[in-house]
């Protein structure tokens, strides 16, 4: 890191701690310099060209007025890549709503749903590349290394065939460069109420619809958030959203538990998880709209 440490850009900046959260597989550090904070991030140099198209990227956001990191300074060194950018002040979502889950979170998901919104209006994609062969390799990649594991659960049988039947007439959308890890700990809340977007993983190309996945960890303890969401974000969600949301629903349960640490305690806990995924769609996973949804209206 001292060559890191000695280069132009990092002059007067001084390291405050390391960050730990996130799994990027960067290297993360808070930093102060005439008193405001900044982050620092340090990976290796063969990420370095994709990690620069992220770096453009912020500016971009920036100029259209999302409340995200603020690009200063990108470099290499002969075996690493750094970043220097702006902090985004704030509390995490997931800290707020589980500090009192018993609120009405619903203003705050609107006000979250609307910036995911400007995000992926800013981040229309002139790519040629075409997501639904994305979305069909990582299902095919995500069943397979579940079917490995030999495991069944309440309605895996029932969200298997949905996977199959939905990629078969998969719809086309906008395509967009996806934030790449879009959930409640990468979504902060400043004292004056602003939402602040951080910690982009990835320039891959996809389906602006699938971050909302994320959102399943919130509904485990604020449904009002969610539904805000979503409202924010389309004001009235056509139904094509509904279907799309239950293949991502049923991808992400799947894919949750193949990060189990082979303990059958944490596979377990893991099912848990995926079988409460599931059932928003109904303990069959027959429902066309969420149970928190049919609940709202």
């Amino acid at each position: 890191m001292n060559d890191i440490l000695s280069n132009l850009c990092m002059q007067s900046y001084t390291v405050v701690n390391q960050i730990t959260e996130g799994c990027s597989g960067d290297d993360k550090y808070k930093l102060k310099k005439n008193g405001d904070s900044f982050l620092l991030r340090i990976g290796e140099v063969k990420e370095a060209n994709e990690r620069r198209k992220e770096f453009e990227r912020l500016k971009m956001y920036v100029q259209q007025d999302i409340h995200t990191h603020r690009p200063i300074c990108f470099g290499t060194t002969k075996s690493k890549f750094f970043s220097i950018m702006s902090w985004v002040e704030g509390t995490n979502i997931m800290d707020i709503i589980k500090k009192d889950a018993g609120k009405d979170y619903y203003e705050l998901g609107v006000r979250v749903g609307k910036e995911l919104n400007k995000l992926h209006l800013a981040s229309k994609s002139a790519s040629k590349a075409d997501w639904r062969n994305i979305v069909q390799g990582k299902a095919e990649l995500v069943l397979k290394n579940y079917e490995s594991m030999n495991i069944l659960f309440a309605n895996s049988e029932q969200a298997k065939k949905y996977i199959y039947d939905y990629l078969n007439t998969l719809p086309k959308y906008a395509d967009v460069m996806l934030h790449g890890d879009f959930h409640w700990n990468n979504i902060v809340v400043d004292s004056n109420g602003e939402v602040g977007i951080i910690d982009f993983s990835g320039t891959h190309v996809g389906d602006p619809w699938s971050e909302f996945s994320g959102a399943l960890w919130a509904l485990e303890y604020s449904e009002s958030f969610v539904n805000g969401q979503i409202d924010g974000y389309f004001d009235t969600p056509p139904m094509e959203f509904w279907r799309a949301f239950k293949l991502y629903t049923a991808l992400y349960a799947f894919e949750h538990l193949m990060y189990n640490d082979k303990t059958n305690e944490d596979i377990q806990s893991k099912i848990v998880n995926a079988e409460r995924m599931l059932s928003i769609y109904g303990k069959d996973f027959n429902l066309e709209i969420p149970v928190f949804r049919k609940q709202r209206v």
